[in-house]
């Protein structure tokens, strides 16, 4: 009693969404109804030829056109489409008995309009189960070749769907429908397992590469914090070296030698320097304010810093990483802004057990555009159901990887023009 159209759309649906597309929605929508059409007219056709069997063999047709379409459609690769086009054939051949045992245990019967109801909502129940299963594992695999994983997948989906069809228990000389019943879920849910199996371990190898990106990105902060330590010592230098400059004019100044001072202001240079300023007892943290003060200086940004480092346990480091990244991140936002007096005005506060940076700047308007629908974007849709949903805040790798060891959190609000980035670390 399955309905045969509905059938139909469930494959659409499950090809078009388990699958990356590689064309705008409106082509692969075109393309899939031209497939599911075709099949319609060829059933109608040929079933009468089909006898009992032109569910089946119907069935069989819709996934072969898909299968067919499948090839210039999606991006992803042989084995993941011909393992679809097997499941897909396998719920059928799974589902048509189980609908009829279902029906044969109801009040109504195989016949009538509850039969058709009923054995659409399992249909359906089903296809909604295999969407959720295989969706975020075939997108997340979607630009890989072929693997060991993928062509053994395909494989033991063939015994799954001959398992379904009764061939492996006819074989055993098993003809009851219990066995057959319980041998096919089974290898269903090897199947899943398998999948989601290979997915969770990816995302964890993911993980880890992050882990040892964010490590190897922290020493060579270190070292690149090393480097800045010494220029601003340079700059000191310098400084002192400008103060006896000004001495050396005042002398000239009280003797009256004009000559001297014109000569000497001639050769130096008294310009207001951000790294000659003093920020922080820190040597390191002073450095990265003084680099990036320097920095926002050059973009035309006003830079306006209070840094306190307190009794806490972050590394200094991890310290300096954070402010040097945030400063980076907030003087390239108020740069791009269209404000009058670009701002970038950082705090950061040590209160009991946890330490806060507080980030306010100058922020460009956000201009909402619209996006062009696509196969793709349905399904980024569809896969944001399944997934929490992302924050706006900004990606900053090594920042997220500190927060993530101390449990902390990073938020971003909007007040005025300005974006306010708010980082704390619990010590």
């Amino acid at each position: 009693m399955l309905c045969l159209p509905l059938v139909f759309l469930c494959n659409v649906f499950l090809f078009a969404t388990i699958l990356n597309s590689r064309f705008r929605v409106i082509t692969t929508g075109i393309v899939s109804a031209a497939a599911f059409v075709l099949s319609l007219i060829l059933n109608a056709i040929l079933s009468p030829a089909f006898s009992t069997a032109h569910g089946a063999a119907g069935n069989m047709i819709n996934v072969f056109l898909l299968l067919i379409a499948s090839v210039f459609l999606f991006t992803n690769n042989l084995a993941h489409k011909l393992f679809v086009a097997i499941l897909l054939c396998c719920n059928y051949a799974f589902l048509t008995p189980v609908t009829e045992q279902l029906l044969g245990a109801l009040s109504f019967g195989n016949s009538g309009f509850g039969a058709v109801l009923t054995a659409s909502v399992v249909y359906l129940f089903c296809s909604f189960l295999t969407m959720i299963t295989f969706v975020r594992p075939f997108q997340y695999f979607a630009n890989r070749g072929l693997s060991t994983l993928s062509v053994g997948l395909c494989l033991l989906q063939v015994v799954c769907w001959l398992t379904a069809n009764g061939t492996v228990t006819g074989l055993l000389g098993v003809e009851t429908f219990a066995p057959r019943f319980f041998l096919t879920v089974l290898l269903y849910v090897i199947i899943a397992f398998s999948v989601r199996a290979a997915y969770n371990a990816a995302k964890f190898k993911e993980y880890e590469s992050r882990a040892d990106f964010r490590e190897a990105l922290l020493h060579a902060e270190a070292d690149y914090f090393n480097a800045m330590v010494g220029n601003v010592t340079n700059a000191k230098t310098a400084r002192d070296h400008h103060s006896f400059v000004i001495s050396e004019i005042a002398d000239y100044a009280k003797q009256g030698n004009c000559e001297g001072v014109l000569n000497t202001i001639a050769d130096e240079t008294l310009l207001r320097d951000p790294l000659l300023e003093f920020y922080s007892e820190n040597p390191y943290i002073n450095a990265v304010v003084a680099g990036r003060a320097a920095w926002a200086h050059h973009c035309g940004v006003r830079l306006e810093s209070n840094v306190e480092l307190g009794a806490t346990h972050l590394k200094t480091i991890e310290f300096c990483v954070i402010l040097n990244d945030v400063l980076s991140h907030a003087i390239e936002k108020a740069e791009q802004s269209h404000a009058e007096d670009k701002r970038v005005r950082m705090t950061v506060l040590p209160v009991e057990d946890r330490i806060t940076f507080e980030a306010v700047y100058s922020a460009p308007v956000a201009v909402k555009r619209r996006v062009p629908l696509t196969a793709g974007s349905v399904s980024s849709v569809i896969k944001s159901l399944l997934e929490p949903k992302q924050n706006n805040t900004p990606k900053l790798e090594a920042v997220r990887g500190i927060i993530e060891r101390s449990s902390g959190t990073m938020s971003l609000s909007y007040a005025g023009g300005s974006e306010i980035l708010r980082i704390v670390i619990n010590n």
